[in-house]
């Protein structure tokens, strides 16, 4: 089943794709490749993987505790996915200067645990709609959807905005401050899982009861 979860031989092909294209931005940026504005795109490797094993894993299940198995698991699996594909890209950045330069150590702590709260709101969320369709692939396109709204908002929104706040904005962004948003955004994720998660045996109960009264 674990085979399955994570996409087979496309799955692996498609992380390892990844991994490859996240070499070019190093060796683009050389150590600009540090800021801060430039890791933290990386988060969405976590949103998609953790996602897509999740959905794969929950649709047509009714025991809820395989379903919070699932979503921890791919809560990890996307998580260590991140880690593969920045760790790469940290390392192609080293090959191309000669030497390892990392992030200071409270920043990547920080960044290392938001991913894991990001990962972790991405498989409940993705488990909550996976109850409520028929097919994995259902669940992975709404996922899809729904994370590339969110990419389109954050391009389009700033655009709008006064100066002002897109300077503060990058400030935020590239500035000390930034573990500390992090550490504080973190919980509020998982908070929203948790709520995420809570809501899936409701959901499995009104199903139950639409198949007791039909007859089915």
């Amino acid at each position: 089943m674990l085979w399955q979860l994570v996409g087979g031989v496309r799955g692996l092909l498609m992380l390892a794709g990844l991994a490859a294209a996240g070499t070019l931005i190093p060796w683009k940026f050389g150590f600009m490749f540090l800021d801060p504005a430039i890791i933290l795109p990386y988060t969405a490797i976590a949103i998609l993987f953790a996602s897509n094993f999740v959905a794969g894993g929950v649709v047509g299940q009714d025991d809820m505790g395989t379903i919070r198995g699932v979503t921890f698991g791919g809560t990890l699996y996307g998580w260590l996915c991140w880690v593969l594909i920045l760790g790469t890209a940290f390392a192609a950045l080293a090959a191309f200067r000669d030497r390892v330069v990392l992030p200071p150590a409270g920043m990547l702590t920080a960044l290392a645990l938001f991913t894991a709260c990001v990962a972790w709101l991405s498989a409940c969320l993705a488990a909550l709609v996976a109850v409520q369709v028929f097919t994995a692939k259902a669940a992975r396109d709404l996922m899809r959807m729904g994370f590339f709204f969110i990419v389109l908002l954050t391009l389009i929104v700033p655009r709008f905005l006064p100066a002002a706040w897109r300077a503060s904005g990058a400030k935020v962004l590239t500035g000390e401050q930034l573990p500390l948003l992090l550490g504080i955004a973190g919980p509020v994720l998982v908070c929203l899982g948790f709520l995420a998660l809570r809501r899936i045996p409701i959901l499995l109960a009104d199903r139950h009861l639409g198949l007791s009264i039909t007859g089915e």
